[in-house]
């Protein structure tokens, strides 16, 4: 049997099940549009925000963020516990789901809100909104990864509703990096936390209508059955649980690297164009170039992966990302290595492209299979637990690219570096995030066939049906 006809096989498992149709698909998924955009602006603009426009120390920014994702990372597990231990009326994820993203945008549009509270009182309220503000995105994580399963067993299915949430969060990263800085001074008439104010206003509204969207196009349909409170999983069955999962476990490094050798980049990549290409501005030229291979990608991902299944896929990904990341150290800084650099951009995004919906699968069937293995259902600590390993690996890469600066020997505010300085900009560039992204290959041992998912699905659903 061939990898369609593997894929196909998982569609049928079920005769009730059918297709799902692409506004539940688009509904599932949008929240991580909203949350790229948000997250983006965070990373692009609040300092800048926090600094120069409500004019709070950058010292006391810097101890605010910190401290703010360390809380995050543990509170993500914390309320995937919580939502695995309640249902509500509304649904067990869903209602999670649809609350937090509504509240992502409110207090993303009170975040950017200068309401001239003077300088003590700028303070006390940028604390308040940003931990509620920061709190809400982690938080999110823990439904976001528990709904799919909750929605579909289907194999395609999850590989199409990751290829759609991809494709828009593509587009949320392109408006962000090309829009805001334009936008926020002329929609506030020269006034920019006007600008600011009014464009994450304009989202919040988006969110809440994207709430309600939600509320009628989302259907839960595979939630096993309430337990009794004896019979509720204690947090140390869930943490044995979740290490005896070899397949959670996989998937954790396959994201942790991911996220580490990423961040390392994100971190250096103002620095690598501003004193290894003399040119600031190509970073956003490098951005934009690249997005088009990346949605290409994403558009042919259901048809590669359907052809050779989602582990080769990912491997291919892996191994080419790997080789075009390594290669940027043989860039020179002319016009020739410019040209070079988005050449393999091209390359590297195209295969990431391709590659990326496939892996949105495979927590999904990780946390299928520890409910067919165990009888218990720790689908939102399971995914809330993949969002405290992105927010700890957001912390390292962000401490290792830091850190990186005073071991090659930059020198802040200096018009030109050392060959030495541009030597160490390339390795952070290429080797480093090169081989951190080989921990991926982990992938090679999840053997979690699309076969062995339909039967565990066709388990699952006769086990419900017994309940």
């Amino acid at each position: 049997m061939n990898s369609t006809e593997v894929i196909q096989s998982v569609n049928v498992v079920e005769p009730e099940e059918k297709k799902l149709k692409f506004g539940e698909k688009l509904a599932a998924v949008v929240n991580g549009t909203t949350g790229v955009f948000h997250s983006q602006v965070i990373q692009m603009f609040l300092l800048f925000y926090y600094t120069d426009i409500m004019k709070i120390s950058a010292a006391y920014v810097a101890g605010l963020f910190l401290v703010a994702r360390i809380v995050d990372a543990f509170l993500a597990p914390i309320f995937g516990i919580y939502i695995d231990k309640v249902n509500t009326r509304w649904g067990k994820y869903k209602p999670w789901y649809i609350w937090t993203g509504a509240l992502i945008g409110v207090f993303g549009w009170l975040t950017f809100t200068d309401f001239h509270l003077g300088s003590t009182g700028n303070v006390i309220y940028a604390t308040i909104t940003y931990f509620i503000y920061s709190a809400l995105k982690s938080m999110e994580q823990a439904p976001a990864n528990a709904l799919i399963p909750a929605i579909t067993k289907s194999v395609n299915d999850r590989i199409s509703i990751n290829q759609i949430g991809y494709f828009f969060m593509m587009i949320a990263i392109l408006l962000v990096q090309i829009g805001i800085q334009p936008l926020y001074n002329r929609v506030g008439g020269g006034d920019p936390a006007l600008g600011f104010s009014i464009i994450m206003g304009v989202v919040a509204v988006i969110g809440i209508l994207i709430a309600v969207f939600q509320q009628y196009s989302i259907k839960e349909r595979y939630i096993a059955p309430a337990l009794k409170d004896e019979d509720r999983p204690s947090i140390k069955e869930m943490m044995v649980a979740l290490i005896k999962n070899k397949y959670a476990l996989i998937v954790f490094i396959y994201v942790f690297g991911i996220n580490l050798a990423g961040g390392i980049r994100s971190g250096l990549t103002i620095y690598y164009f501003k004193y290894f290409f003399q040119n600031e501005g190509l970073m956003v030229i490098a951005g934009m170039v690249g997005m088009l291979p990346t949605l290409i990608g994403v558009a042919f991902s259901s048809m590669v992966t359907k052809r050779i299944g989602v582990r080769k896929n990912l491997l291919i990904g892996i191994i080419i990302g790997a080789v075009t990341t390594a290669a940027i150290v043989l860039v020179p800084p002319t016009s020739a290595g410019v040209t070079m650099y988005l050449v393999l951009t091209v390359v590297g995004n195209l295969f990431m492209g391709l590659s990326t919906p496939a892996q949105g699968t495979m927590m999904p069937a990780a946390i299928d299979y520890s409910e067919w293995k165990t009888g218990k259902n720790m689908n939102a600590f399971m995914g809330s637990f993949l969002g405290f390993l992105q927010t700890f690996a957001t912390a390292i890469s962000g401490a290792i690219a830091a850190g990186s600066l005073s071991v090659i020997g930059y020198v802040a505010g200096a018009a030109e570096q050392s060959s030495s300085t541009l030597l160490g900009f390339k390795v952070l560039m290429s080797i480093i995030p090169a081989a951190v992204t080989l921990l991926q290959l982990a992938v090679l041992w999840f053997d979690l066939s699309e076969s062995k998912q339909a039967e565990i699905t066709k388990e699952l659903a006769e086990r419900r049906k017994k309940a």
